[in-house]
């Protein structure tokens, strides 16, 4: 697997936004047979608690908007000076463009600012940060704005119970002195059935003959295939067995041992995955937290930062720590890195998105646009 040492990048400022429309798995009992022992037994084991739906007509690239916004505002960032803008986002606006030039656009980034999507999940931050790397590492750019952003829009509710939607922004400066970052990266393509949105593309493009076709799961769920379907005991098999030895890689390839982590921040699949993995790479309960998935849900891409800014920011704020980041998911991928975070800016936000527009008025927009010109 690719394992890469970079010693230019610094990171100096993460925000994460949430959609504030909370909603407590209490509030879908009746997933549970509308039975109280099975709902708390989901909840001690899966790690069920809150998550952070988005409503209606917001989408993924709105949350790295605001995120990015957020962050240019804290740091009182220059956006003449931002030269590169990667975006994770797996589920854009439009299947194209991409949708980085839509915030491109949003945020008056200047002509020269070249535009990156990556169509990754929930390894996908810890991806970005190493293409942000190999960028500051070769002198193409000195500054790199990373986004992540992602939400579970499918009418499968099985699945939708796990997630919540969470938009993050990083800013990653070259920098002579910058804390070496170590990566180690892997996939296996032969699970890409997986986790899977079947009817989506060119291979099979969306028609009416399968806008209402409906299959039963193995768990008795009823998926479309437009929605997304999750192969929830593949998806388990490939996590516990993957992310672990790519964590001690990367430990070995740093020259370093478990101990001398001070915190790994885990996508949060959920807490009996997380706690697997931890347990496997040979951390212990101090050095990690489910706590995201539980009071957040799988943030997906925006996962991994979404640790940091929930668990970590006060600590990050005023400390030097040295922390691993694993992300690892549909693809199927997984990615690690080894890097230290020095007093950086870091927090957590809930916004309530205003005047977001109807799927009547998008329509309205195309008709519009299509009939009218510019």
């Amino acid at each position: 697997m690719p394992q890469s040492r970079f010693t230019k990048m610094k990171m100096t400022g993460l925000n994460v936004v949430v959609p504030d429309y909370p909603r407590s798995i209490d509030e879908d009992i009746s997933e549970f047979d509308n039975d109280p022992v099975k709902l708390a037994r989901a909840k001690k084991i899966v790690g069920y608690g809150t998550r952070y739906p988005c409503p209606p007509g917001l989408t993924p690239a709105d949350m790295a908007l605001a995120a990015a916004e957020s962050l240019i505002e804290d740091l009182k960032l220059d956006r003449e000076e931002i030269k590169a803008l990667l975006c994770v986002i797996q589920k854009p606006d439009y299947s194209q463009p991409g949708s980085s030039f839509f915030i491109h656009h949003r945020l008056g980034l200047a002509k020269g600012c070249a535009c990156l999507d990556l169509n990754q999940g929930c390894s996908g931050f810890v991806y970005g940060l190493w293409l942000a790397g190999g960028l500051l590492e070769s002198g193409a750019v000195r500054r790199v704005l990373l986004l992540a952003a992602d939400y579970a829009p499918s009418p499968n509710l099985r699945s939708r119970l796990l997630f919540g939607a969470a938009g993050a922004a990083a800013w990653l400066e070259y920098d002579e002195a910058a804390p070496e970052s170590f990566f180690s990266l892997g996939a296996d393509g032969g699970c890409y059935e997986d986790i899977i949105t079947p009817a989506s593309g060119a291979r099979l493009p969306i028609r009416a003959d399968v806008l209402d076709l409906t299959v039963e799961d193995r768990q008795g769920g009823r998926v479309r295939l437009i929605d997304d379907y999750l192969d929830g005991l593949e998806v388990f098999n490939f996590s516990v067995r993957e992310a672990p030895p790519n964590v001690r890689g990367l430990l070995d390839y740093a020259g370093l041992k478990p101990s001398d982590v001070d915190f790994a921040a885990f996508h949060q699949a959920n807490k009996q995955i997380v706690d697997q993995i931890a347990a496997k790479s040979g951390l212990t309960k101090e050095q990690y937290s489910t706590r995201t998935f539980s009071e957040y849900g799988n943030q997906s891409s925006a996962s991994v930062p979404g640790v940091l800014a929930h668990v970590l920011a006060e600590r990050a704020t005023r400390e030097r720590l040295k922390v691993i980041l694993c992300g690892y998911g549909i693809g199927a991928a997984w990615a690690s890195c080894l890097t230290d975070l020095d007093h950086i800016h870091c927090r957590l936000i809930k916004k309530k998105f205003d005047d977001l527009k109807s799927r009547e008025e998008v329509i309205a927009h195309w008709v519009r646009r299509i009939s009218q010109g510019k």
